[in-house]
């Protein structure tokens, strides 16, 4: 039973989703205040497309969303990491940070040293984000990306950038090797100034940026944060923006603006925003094309052909259909076009039929290779994984070529066009660099995928979503040598109390081990504020 919070007492009591006038509401039932309800999606169509072409996941039933308790949750694919909880930007609507909590608290290395060693022993490895507060406020922030890589894991890091400005300190971060999420919300001073509590930000931002440009090999996404009556309009110049940063751009993550503040507080008070409202903002910047999104966990089902290719699956495997929502720009050389420019179908047809169908053939054949004849003469000899990796490309190839408008993959018209074609094809013979062969004779040039983020504010926390969450917030207690894993949208009905039970664990813990007297503790953990 999908299960959710009233909104009136908060009570924990049965969800259903309705469709109402196009739209879709989480209708919560309460015995005591009656029926509740949110918006969660502005299009039920699409909504409903995306849990059409769900693969699937089991998992264990949660009717408590008691988080810190829960013994079932699964392992997850995409681990966030609290740094610290303190901040050097005021962001007026924050409820995470130093002032919300009452208290500061930074985690000693040894912390870190136990949730990452306890990640690396998962397979597949999650990927680490590093959280906060502002991660790069801690001065040792290179020694924890450092820490995470020695496990062998795949680091990214989520910063305002405004550390950033400092090149020297940018140059450090990036030779760290950290896959940056960086805070970048539009070019308009006014949407700072409201937003984040001061205009001036901009400025700082704008400067990290240059010194990223400046930079040997960055890695980067940008995470932009849109909100109604404020930088919803300018998401067209946002696209002009990410493109001029192509050439080290990895992705982006679209967020849209959700209450979780106190209007006493902060008085912006926007209109809800859905995940579907930013699926429409991105296709009405691409007028008279389609831009059809999938979902995430649909984008990341593709472990078998990953693996045949040689590539790693996005690490959000089995996700909520109406989780994260995934899209694929690419550039052309002048400006970012839809994927489905280059298809001959829109996007949900071409991965969430065809390519699934496909995925479930390798998987099939690997199965059934276990036992024929055939695999076990292919394995007698040696041969089996090459046969397997020849025929799962060529299958790919195939499926490739019927779907793909390969004419519009080269640039020029006419005899032009074959002749880059050509080209390209003597220069991939020639073993030359795919990225020159691309900007020289292609049209299709550096893809950048679209993730849009879920809302996570407490109306919309449904446990059927919670139960396939593959991100979650891990911690460690001290106290109880344990590791413990959170959903990340469910992180804020809990992380206060837990914080403040780690915090008190280490001060436990700091008092009952004298420090040299000649020496300030190097583990220090909290500071009164």
């Amino acid at each position: 039973m999908n299960r959710g919070f009233c909104n009136s007492c908060h009570a924990l009591v049965p969800m259903s989703r309705v469709e109402r006038e196009g739209k879709v509401f989480l209708v919560k039932s309460c015995p005591k205040c009656g029926a509740t309800e949110t918006l969660v999606s502005s299009s039920a169509a699409r909504c409903r497309s995306k849990r059409e072409l769900d693969p699937g996941f089991a998992c264990a039933p949660c009717g408590a969303l008691n988080c810190p308790e829960c013994t079932h949750h699964r392992a997850p694919t995409f681990a966030f990491v609290d740094t610290t909880n303190r901040c050097n930007q005021g962001c007026p609507m924050c409820v995470d940070g130093v002032p919300a909590y009452g208290f500061a608290f930074d985690p000693p290395m040894s912390y870190f040293e136990k949730i990452f060693a306890h990640l690396a022993t998962l397979s597949p490895r999650p990927t680490v984000c590093l959280f906060g507060g502002e991660p790069t406020v801690r001065d040792d922030i290179c020694d924890i990306v450092a820490l995470a890589r020695a496990h062998g894991l795949y680091v990214r890091l989520l910063t305002n950038g405004l550390r950033l400005a400092d090149a020297d300190f940018c140059r450090r971060v990036v030779d760290s090797r950290a896959h940056l999420l960086f805070s970048y919300d539009g070019d308009n001073p006014e949407t700072y100034r409201r937003l984040r509590g001061s205009a001036a930000i901009l400025t700082r931002k704008q400067k990290a940026i240059e010194n990223l440009r400046t930079s040997r090999k960055p890695r980067l996404s940008y995470v932009t944060c849109l909100a109604w009556g404020l930088n919803a309009p300018e998401l067209p110049r946002i696209l002009d923006f990410y493109h001029s940063q192509r050439d080290i751009l990895h992705g982006v993550y679209l967020m849209p603006l959700v209450q979780t503040w106190d209007p006493a507080d902060f008085g912006l008070t926007p209109q809800r925003m859905t995940t579907e409202d930013v699926e429409a903002m991105l296709q009405d910047a691409f007028p008279g094309q389609s831009v059809q999104f999938i979902s995430l966990g649909l984008a990341s089902h593709f472990l078998t052909i990953a693996r045949y290719l040689g590539r790693q699956a996005l690490p959000y495997y089995g996700i909520h259909p109406n989780c994260e929502s995934f899209y694929l720009l690419v550039s052309d050389g002048a400006k970012y076009v839809p994927i489905e420019h280059y298809l001959k179908k829109p996007l949900p047809d071409f991965v969430g039929r065809d390519l699934m169908a496909l995925e479930r053939r390798l998987e099939a054949r690997e199965k059934r290779w276990e036992t024929s004849a055939l695999g076990r003469a292919l394995g007698t000899l040696g041969l089996k994984k090459f046969a397997l990796r020849w025929l799962a490309r060529t299958a790919i190839a195939r499926l490739v070529v019927r779907n793909v408008r390969i004419g519009r993959l080269f640039k020029g018209k006419g005899l032009g066009k074959l002749g880059h074609a050509f080209m390209a094809f003597l220069e991939v013979l020639a073993r030359r660099k795919s990225s020159g062969i691309r900007r020289r004779h292609m049209s299709f040039q550096q893809p950048l995928p679209v993730v849009i983020l879920p809302l996570e504010d407490d109306p919309i926390l449904e446990t059927e979503r919670l139960e396939r969450c593959a991100s979650v917030h891990v911690y460690y207690n001290p106290a109880t040598d344990a590791i413990k894993y959170v959903p990340v949208c469910a992180w804020r009905l809990f992380n206060k109390d837990i914080v403040r039970d780690l915090k008190q664990a280490y001060e436990a813990q700091a008092a009952a081990t004298p420090a040299p007297a000649d020496s300030p503790r190097a583990d220090a953990v909290g500071r009164a504020t």
